[in-house]
């Protein structure tokens, strides 16, 4: 496809050193960068998306514990249940 049509944008100066450092990192250019950007967020993968929806499981995962400490008595198999969750919850948010 060809790419003739031009989009101005504003940025700071420190946001466009950034971008194109990150473009040069990447080994793209900042039009490849920016194409990308447009691209997932039409698709509705807003950046940090998927980080911000495991770190609510996470959240939610951990609350189930603290709830089940807070039972009398514990019960011991679905508190193994839970922290077999919580580990599984960390590793999407640590990955």
């Amino acid at each position: 496809m060809t790419k003739s049509a031009i989009v101005k944008i504003r940025i700071s100066d420190a946001d466009k050193v950034r971008l194109e450092q990150f473009a040069d990192a990447a080994g793209k250019s900042v039009s490849e960068i920016v194409r990308s950007a447009i691209d997932e967020t039409i698709r509705g993968r807003v950046a940090g998306h998927q980080r911000r929806e495991a770190i609510a499981k996470l959240r939610r995962s951990i609350n189930q514990m603290l709830q089940a400490f807070a039972g009398k008595p514990i019960d011991v198999v679905a508190l193994k249940e839970i922290a077999a969750q919580v580990r599984k919850d960390a590793n999407r948010v640590l990955a």
